[in-house]
């Protein structure tokens, strides 16, 4: 696992390109949509009975939607590569990925709050001090529940962009494979330390994101695959690695998932997946942030009063999935494109100006 060369004249921070994909992928948006729903299925049949149970008969279960959270990941894992390579300076990436974040997600705590605290079933109301620690999007480290459960994936993207930044300003990207190779051992040692019963550093574990920096990295080497194609034996091993790695530090669903997602990857990296640049697709991607940000809070909230008036729960999750999706809709064209394109805009100015 070599470093890569650097070409004379390029950034400390960033590796060689080679024939770079465009800076936005319509079919990684619209997997991400998918796996936004895939997660939607899943809270609102299998997550709901466990927590609530259904009011009648439960509906048909989708357990195996909770996994749509490792494909977020592998396309994290692609995409904020993919960004760093491009960036000039970490304030570009910083206020980049703040304006993708931050804006949707304050609305969409406010949103959930206020329905939460007026129609919601009281087990969902929290006291106000974790609500506004939540705005912070570390909660969970901080010693806060979530407001809406799905918010725990937002802190562990948080943490790797947080990682991907420092090796960025390091200058160390150009090493990622090394860096890959010490993300799968501390995996495996945290995964076999709490399968054997033995105590290792919370605040470590969960600032390196040790339990799931392994489907970061396939996402990264899938990118790498898909634009150094000359190098593919050595990521094809890494990701090889990997694999194993998860299946020796996680239990075997783990694996399963894994796999699921790395073939995936393969279709979409050997251009077999076109068929998702279509129009419903590429909406539901586009929706995909603000459909994830609003879906559990107010959809379990819609749920209930559904089934108290007698709809069936299958009936009754339809129906909420119905009306979230509108709200995301209204957020993401009101409030999550608009406050970031008036971010980056103003960013560009002032860069602009004192440049």
């Amino acid at each position: 696992m070599r470093a890569e060369p650097r070409p004379p004249g390029a950034r400390s921070g960033t590796v060689p390109t080679a024939s770079p994909p465009a800076s936005r992928v319509v079919e990684l948006d619209a997997l991400r949509g998918l796996a936004a729903l895939a997660v939607v299925a899943y809270h609102y049949t299998t997550l709901y009975g466990e927590l609530y149970g259904h009011a009648g008969p439960p509906p048909l279960s989708f357990a195996f939607g909770n996994y749509g959270v490792h494909l977020f990941f592998l396309i994290s894992g692609f995409v904020i590569f993919m960004t760093l390579e491009r960036t000039r300076t970490a304030l570009d990436f910083v206020v980049g990925r703040f304006s993708r974040l931050f804006p949707a997600y304050w609305a969409a705590i406010v949103l959930s709050a206020v329905v939460v605290y007026t129609i919601g079933m009281p087990s969902q109301r929290l006291p106000w001090s974790d609500v506004v620690i939540d705005f912070t999007m570390i909660q969970q480290l901080l010693g806060a529940e979530h407001l809406d459960g799905s918010y725990w994936t937002l802190e562990v993207e948080l943490f790797f962009y947080a990682q991907m930044l420092l090796w960025f300003v390091l200058g160390q990207l150009g090493r990622i494979r090394w860096i890959i190779g010490g993300w799968l051992v501390l995996a495996v040692v945290y995964g076999q330390a709490e399968q054997r019963g033995v105590h290792l550093s919370y605040t470590l574990r969960e600032l390196s994101i040790a339990r799931h920096i392994p489907f970061f990295a396939l996402g990264i080497l899938f990118y790498r695959l898909r634009t150094y194609p000359a190098e593919r034996r050595t990521d094809l091993a890494l990701i090889g690695l990997t694999l194993v790695a998860i299946a020796v530090a996680y239990p075997p669903v783990f694996t399963a998932a894994a796999l699921v997602c790395s073939g995936v990857f393969a279709l979409f990296v050997t251009g077999r997946l076109g068929w998702l640049r279509a129009a419903p697709f590429a909406f539901l991607g586009t929706i995909s942030y603000s459909l994830y940000l609003l879906h559990q809070a107010i959809g379990f909230s819609l749920i209930w009063h559904f089934e108290q008036a007698g709809l069936g729960g299958g009936t009754a999750g339809l129906c909420a999935a119905v009306v979230v999706t509108a709200l995301a809709t209204a957020l993401t064209f009101t409030v999550e494109r608009p406050a970031m394109r008036l971010i980056r805009d103003a960013w560009k100015r002032r860069r602009s100006i004192t440049a």
